[in-house]
């Protein structure tokens, strides 16, 4: 079939960011099954490039995107953030009306089987177009869960983050039903996730599809002073990460040297903050902070705890999966764990305060064998469920010869 896929990114190979990795994967399993693929996304200058090093394996449409004139430029960055806080469903006017303008774009969609949007944000492009092609969404993370989390995290009934917040989830809960209840199929990385589009749009159907984590992995030669350490992964121009780390660096690992001096913290991953890096220089000892990396198997490889306190967010948290199906002891919030952890899947420890988080990844080193065994009779289950043949049954399922094109 011939599959458009819509996207805000053009994955590649090193693509720092997880969602991108797991979009590279899609790709790939939608080539093996015998699809043709035309990736759409906006003519950014990572994205040319990402298209250069993959026109081997899909095609690549980029569309330009006009730059404000010279003197408005700030005021319509500052327009853009506003109408990316009040109205996070929907990409900003500026990238819609490209979209909704492009002829190429539109003969893509009416000609295609198939047109999938990664990302519910991307779904809202697909409004009102024309076409005869299934239509999936592809919700990395449900913000209708996050819009809620905001507004429960905000003080005061009538504090100005309290107000920003129920604006915020008054939008999104309409513009996500409306993007689900255009779409054919929604696919959602977790049973929790599926419930929660349900309830925006109980006309949706949806499909959960686990992640292809699993894949088989290198074990390389570790460094020693990576040995033992207590690892956190993520890409930290994220809020929720850059916010996890930080709360590690000052209420968490304190806690951890009074019974451990000897412990290690590693933060692993693109664009730390400067308040990280601040915290970091004074504790050179302690904290280690490594900017991107070309690999993070190193680091994996050389954790005794993977510590996951994320304290808001949705979705997913494939950094939590990624050290199950290698074996690492977790110690995570519930938020770490939500869609993963269920009758068959559970990990050494789950807090949602700091005290309690850090006595759990000191219990975890008290006896790191026991930790261990049980994070690897975890291992083997995790590695079934997020394995690479059950994702591509999966989506042969989804996207195979059983799914003629919709009529419309």
């Amino acid at each position: 079939m011939q599959i458009v896929s819509v996207a805000p990114v053009v994955p590649f190979e090193a693509i720092p960011h997880a969602g991108g990795q797991y979009f590279l994967r899609h790709l790939r399993a939608l080539r093996a099954l015998g699809h043709e693929i035309t990736v759409v996304a906006p003519a950014t200058a990572d994205n040319r490039a990402a298209a250069a090093l993959t026109v081997a394996e899909f095609a690549s449409v980029l569309v330009d995107i006009p730059a404000p004139p010279r003197g408005f430029r700030r005021v319509v960055a500052v327009l853009d953030r506003q109408q990316q806080r009040f109205f996070p469903v929907r990409p900003v006017r500026r990238l819609r009306k490209a979209f909704a303008s492009s002829a190429e774009l539109h003969a893509l969609f009416f000609t295609a089987d198939v047109v999938e949007f990664q990302w519910t944000e991307m779904g809202w492009l697909g409004r009102g177009v024309t076409t005869r092609a299934r239509r999936v969404v592809f919700a990395h993370d449900v913000l209708l869960q996050s819009a809620e989390r905001f507004l429960g995290a905000s003080a005061g009934r009538w504090h100005p983050r309290a107000l920003v917040a129920r604006c915020r989830l008054t939008t999104v809960r309409r513009d996500e039903r409306r993007v689900y209840a255009e779409a054919d199929t929604v696919l959602v990385f977790s049973g929790k996730d599926a419930a929660i589009v349900q309830r925006a749009s109980r006309s949706a159907e949806v499909r959960v599809v686990r992640p292809p984590l699993a894949e088989a992995l290198p074990a390389p030669a570790v460094s020693p002073p990576l040995r033992g350490s207590i690892l956190f992964v993520g890409a930290f121009d994220r809020s929720v990460n850059a916010d996890a780390a930080l709360w590690i660096m000052r209420e968490i690992a304190p806690r951890v040297q009074r019974r451990h001096p000897d412990a290690r913290f590693v933060f692993a991953g693109a664009h730390p903050t400067v308040e990280m890096r601040d915290e970091a220089e004074g504790r050179p000892g302690t904290l280690l902070v490594t900017g991107r990396v070309e690999s993070l198997e190193p680091y994996y490889a050389g954790a005794a705890v993977a510590l996951i306190p994320l304290r808001a967010g949705a979705g997913v948290k494939f950094k939590t999966v990624d050290a199950m199906v290698r074996g690492i002891p977790i110690v995570s919030t519930t938020i770490g764990v939500e869609g993963i952890v269920d009758d068959t899947l559970s990990v050494f420890a789950i807090a949602d305060d700091a005290a309690a988080l850090a006595e759990a990844v000191s219990a975890a080193l008290d006896d790191l064998p026991a930790a261990r065994l049980q994070a690897e009779a975890v291992r083997r289950i995790a590695v079934e469920e997020f394995s690479a043949d059950r994702f591509l049954l999966t989506l042969a399922g989804i996207y195979g010869p059983f799914n003629a094109p919709v009529e419309r």
